[in-house]
Formats: structure tokens, C-alpha cells, sequence
């Protein structure tokens, strides 16, 4: 038997960390998943808000790509990284002012310069935060009359309370950002206006239109597009859907959507006299709760092209909208919307044998099977799309074949100094991804104005004498998020509930703590086994080097300690202790175990400086 091995290396060690890796913003996960099993709450906050302005609200709704990544989910279950990063932010009454992590905080001396940024929602914003702490005059216009983009348009209030999203801004504006509502690019202002008055735009307009349907029966009263469905109800305007409600679509949108269809509707909470008014304006209208509310839709079904198990939505979502009792048609897509007297009486659908062909490009197949769903509306919740009517030939910004502006490297545009992020620069993403391209482009049009960023890394291994895991950490079952019982799940009440210090705590407590190795010291092994034999996860080997196959750093590293290349050595002539990182466990037995000290634990902390001139 032969086994490829990897001579460890920085890069190799940062790899043991995947919930990091895997992280657009690199956020400090594992350690403030530590910190919270350690009682130290407000290091875990300002670990988690270090590289994220939106902390709160992806501690909420974070697609969290952490989770996917971690090693614990291939014990059991990966740790709840998400619902842990709402308990460190929830641990503080932010709203009260209290944020330990702008305590101090100096705003510097102006630059000079001004930077135009056209959408308020979260890539836009975060690059108006970064921008801000450099020193540039931001001004953020946005067409809807609050500022957030989709995380108040798109977002249901049950998922993501408004008083969340006006913090988050809030807090953002403090830093000197000017806001601008009601401000439509192409029509209340244009491109070139922007790029005469500001030395350089941002455009973080996102996908706000929803994809149509060609069929029949596409124009009848009582057809809806999702996105514009969504954008109504969460500004509080009274949609009429009917008794029976058929949604086409199988992501979050669509969840999103029949999850709000069967809820009550708000009155508009932005009413405010003053377009520059930005998020202040909200906190009255929602204190005194001016709402008039009426019946939500009786009977949701959700008709997708992909079986329950291929659905593009999380499978929690999916469980918790079964549970409040909306039904599936899967495996159906629609064939025309039926209609009299020019209204909606059904949805014709045919049997979806396969939606993607053999190279997973969409091409569904169908089969003669058909049958009509009865409803009195349709939503149609298939995809989005950019609007790009902002944009003139003299604007030299070139469309990218997929209808989503063409962007550089920088995140610069066709267009000297204009640049985009988020959606509208790369199709749909997860939110974490834009607060990743906001930071980005904040750094681009930084250099692109002739500042300077310059980056140094800091690393060093930290040896842990004792090192000990929590006890019983293995055994310890992933930590149900508590929900609302679903006798109260209505109108706008928060579904999710978050965990309690005790949940929070013994859900942390099951972090294997990736960011610790097990370092081994050639010169003291002496091929004893005993690690071999102690380790409860047979995660260590001992094997003769003949069997060991490497990159050429391996075969440096044998050329220079036994003077013979790899293909030279004899059997029994040396031995290596090989270890397979995906099975440790932290546990230390081995380094307690080794009679020569040649094992220790320890830690490799790295902390990245970026400093602007």
C-alpha cells in the first residue's frame, strides 16, 4: 500500500481551518464559536464583526458556507456557526448603543475625494462603510424609499426584523455616509451626472426583477412576479391573492414567497416626510405600529420543475414552510395559466421527468402527463434578472452575455472609475458573498484614486502546555435553533428564536477547535507507535517511507535529512508517522501519550494588517 503525502506549510495549516476557508469574508469562526464556550461573549462579537458590518443580519439569514465546510459534519452534524454568530451579536443591546466593537473608534481626516455609490443594500453599503474609514466623501443612492436593498425588499419580516436592517444602516451612516431614497439611476439621476460630480461609482443595483414566464395565461389578473410580490408586501401594501395560492419556483425566493402568502401585511413602515431622511424614518411609523391587518392566503402549494430532494431552497426552509402547512407539487412545471373573464382560476401543469441534461445545463424533459391546479393567483418565482435600462451608449459600460454588467478583476467596468459588485456584477449570490465584493471594490476604487494598501502577515504557533477538550464534546448532539410554536406564526413575528446561554454554550462546546495541530518533532520520535495506538480515531499510522509517495517538497525535505532521494531509500532503512487531518478530533492522547515530548498541540495564529495610505 503507498500513501500521498503533504509536507506541512503555512498554506497547509490554514487549510485545516475550513469553516475560515470557506468563508467569502474569512471570518474568524472557530475561534468565536471558542470564545462562546468559554463565556467570553464580547470577544465573540468582535470577532465575528471584525471583517463584517452586517454581523446582526447574517448571524440571522447567512447562507453560512462555514457550515458546509466543517469537519464536525462528518462526525455528526457541523456546528450551528450561524445561529452562534446571532447569539454573540444578540449577547449585546446594540440598539441601546452599546458595540464594543467601534468603542474608540476615530473617524480620519477627509481625502478630498468623493465616491458616488448607486444601491443601498448590503455590497453597497459595506463598500460605503470601508470607504467611509478611509477617509472619502460617500453619498449612497437608492431608488426604494428605505435603504437595504433586498434585506428589506426581498427579506420577510418573520425572518429578519426591520429594527435589525435600521441598526446595521444606521450605524453605517454614522460614519458620515450620505443617504439618498426615492434617487432612480437612469431617471432621477444619470450615470454621467455621477461621473461628472464624483471621482469615482459604484454600481450595487442587484437583481430587482423578477424572470417571466412565456406561457399562456401569463397576463391574466392574478399572476404575479415574485420579486415585485415580495417588494410589495414588505413595504406594507395590500396584495389581493385569494383564498387558493399556486407558487411557481423551487428556491428561497420562492419559499420566501409562499411563506408570505399565507401571513398578514403591514402597513408601509417608511413614512417619512424627507427623502434624505434615510433609516430614521422608520423607527416611528413601527413604534406606533400603524398596522392594518387581514388574512393571509388559506392553501399555498409550491409547484417546482425538481423533486422534494433536488429543490435549490435549504431543507430547512422547505421543513419549516411544510410545517406551517403549505403543500409541494414536485417534479411538475408550469403549461399555461388558466383564466375566465380574465382572472386566474388555475395553473396547468405536466409531468418534469429530468431538469438538467447530462452536461447540467437547464433543459427540463416532460411527459404527456398533466393535470390543473386549482388557485386564484399565480406567483411566479423563477429567477431574477438586472435592470440595466440605466444605461446609455455614452456610458462605455459594457453587458456581459448573461445580462450582468462586465467587470474587470478590480471590479472596474468597461467605464475608467465605475465599477459594480454584488448581483449585478456576478449573478445571484449568497449575502456573505456581498459584503465580500463590497470590501473588494472599497479596496479598488481605494487604488484606483491613488492610494496605496499595504498588506503584512503576522504568524506564529502558539504551544498549549495542557490542552485539554471539553468533556464530553463528542457526545454532545447538535443544538436545535428554538422557532415560534406555529400557533403564533403570524404576521410579522420572527419565527426563529435564537439560543439560549445554555444552548449557546453547549453548542460551541462541540467545536473541534481546527486551528489546533498536533505538531510533531522529528529529531525526539522514535517510532514508538504509541500515538498509533492511543489515537481514538486511527487518524495516525506508523509506516516504512518506501511507501510514502510526496510533491518535490517532500522530496527536499527527505534529500536533505537522509541524503537519498525518495526513489533510493530501502525497506525498513526509515520510518514516518503519517496522520490523516480529516479524522482528528483535537483529542491529545497522543501527545499525552508520546514518552519523548516530540508531540504538542499547538496553535497557528495569523492576523493579517492591511494598512491604507
Amino acid at each position: 500500500m503507498s500513501y500521498r503525502v503533504t509536507v506541512p506549510d503555512r498554506e497547509y495549516f490554514e487549510r485545516n481551518i475550513p469553516c475560515r476557508t470557506a468563508c467569502p469574508i474569512h471570518t474568524e469562526c472557530g475561534r468565536y464559536v471558542q470564545a462562546i464556550a468559554l463565556g467570553r461573549d464580547e470577544e465573540a462579537y468582535m470577532l465575528a464583526r471584525a471583517p463584517n458590518p452586517f454581523a446582526y443580519v447574517l448571524g440571522r439569514i447567512c447562507a453560512h458556507p462555514c457550515e458546509d465546510a466543517c469537519r464536525r459534519g462528518k462526525i455528526d452534524e457541523p456546528i450551528s456557526i450561524c445561529a452562534l454568530k446571532r447569539y454573540a451579536t444578540d449577547r449585546h443591546n446594540l440598539g441601546a448603543g452599546h458595540d464594543p466593537a467601534r468603542r474608540g473608534q476615530h473617524l480620519p481626516e477627509r481625502r478630498g475625494k468623493r465616491v458616488a455609490i448607486v444601491g443601498a443594500g448590503v455590497c453597497g453599503l459595506t463598500c460605503a462603510h470601508d470607504l467611509a474609514l478611509l477617509g472619502y466623501t460617500v453619498e449612497v443612492f437608492e431608488s426604494a424609499p428605505v435603504p437595504g436593498g433586498m434585506l428589506y425588499l426581498g427579506i420577510p419580516h418573520f425572518r429578519l426584523p426591520r429594527e435589525i436592517i435600521k441598526m446595521e444602516v444606521d450605524h453605517i451612516l454614522g460614519l458620515g455616509v450620505t443617504l439618498h431614497t426615492r434617487v432612480t439611476l437612469g431617471r432621477d439621476i444619470s450615470l454621467a451626472e455621477l461621473r461628472s460630480r464624483f471621482d469615482a461609482v459604484m454600481l450595487a443595483t442587484g437583481l430587482n426583477k423578477g424572470r417571466e414566464l412565456s406561457i399562456p395565461g401569463a397576463h391574466l389578473d392574478g399572476v404575479f412576479n415574485g420579486i415585485d410580490f415580495l417588494i410589495n408586501v414588505n413595504l406594507g401594501y395590500e396584495v389581493d391573492l385569494g383564498r387558493r395560492v399556486a407558487v411557481v419556483g423551487g428556491g428561497n425566493v420562492a419559499i420566501d414567497v409562499a411563506r408570505s402568502a399565507i401571513r398578514v401585511v403591514q402597513e408601509p413602515a417608511w413614512k417619512s416626510g424627507s427623502e434624505e431622511s434615510g433609516a430614521g424614518g422608520l423607527q416611528p411609523a413601527l413604534d406606533a405600529a400603524r398596522m392594518a391587518l387581514r388574512t393571509g392566503a388559506e392553501r399555498v402549494c409550491m409547484v417546482s420543475l425538481e423533486s422534494r430532494e433536488e429543490m435549490p431552497a435549504w431543507k430547512i426552509e422547505v421543513d419549516e414552510a411544510e410545517r406551517e402547512g403549505i403543500t409541494y407539487e414536485n417534479g411538475w412545471g408550469p403549461k399555461a395559466v388558466l383564466g375566465e373573464n380574465g382572472k386566474v382560476t388555475g395553473l396547468s401543469v405536466r409531468r418534469c421527468i429530468s431538469v438538467f441534461d447530462e452536461q447540467r445545463r437547464f433543459n427540463p424533459r416532460f411527459t404527456e402527463e398533466e393535470k390543473v391546479i386549482e388557485c386564484d393567483s399565480v406567483i411566479l418565482a423563477i429567477g431574477q434578472q438586472a435592470d440595466l435600462s440605466f444605461l446609455r451608449g455614452e456610458d462605455a459600460v459594457e453587458v456581459a452575455p448573461r445580462g450582468i454588467l462586465k467587470i474587470d478583476d478590480n471590479l472596474m467596468t468597461t467605464a475608467p472609475g465605475v465599477f459594480a459588485g454584488g448581483d449585478v456584477a456576478f449573478g445571484p449570490r449568497v449575502l456573505v458573498e456581498a459584503v465580500a465584493n463590497g470590501h473588494k471594490a472599497a479596496r479598488s476604487i481605494h487604488n484606483h484614486l491613488n492610494g496605496q494598501v499595504k498588506k503584512s502577515l503576522l504568524s506564529r504557533f502558539r504551544v498549549f502546555q495542557d490542552w485539554q477538550m471539553p468533556r464530553g464534546y463528542l457526545s454532545t448532539p447538535r443544538q436545535a435553533v428554538p422557532t415560534l410554536p406555529l400557533n403564533r406564526r403570524i404576521g410579522i413575528a420572527e419565527v426563529e428564536l435564537g439560543f439560549d446561554e445554555q444552548q449557546g454554550r453547549a453548542e460551541a462546546a462541540r467545536c473541534l477547535k481546527c486551528q489546533v495541530n498536533t505538531i510533531f518533532d522529528g529529531s525526539k520520535c522514535i517510532l514508538c507507535n504509541g500515538c498509533v495506538d492511543v489515537c481514538p480515531e486511527s487518524c495516525l499510522r506508523l509506516v516504512d517511507l518506501v511507501q510514502v509517495q510526496g510533491d518535490e517538497r517532500y522530496r527536499t525535505l527527505i534529500e536533505k535529512a537522509l541524503g537519498a532521494t525518495p526513489g533510493q531509500l530501502r525497506p525498513g532503512q526509515a520510518g514516518a508517522i503519517i496522520k490523516d487531518e480529516e479524522k482528528c478530533i483535537r483529542c491529545a492522547l497522543c501527545a499525552q501519550r508520546c514518552p519523548t515530548h516530540a508531540i504538542t498541540m499547538e496553535a497557528l495564529e495569523q492576523q493579517e494588517r492591511e494598512v491604507f495610505e
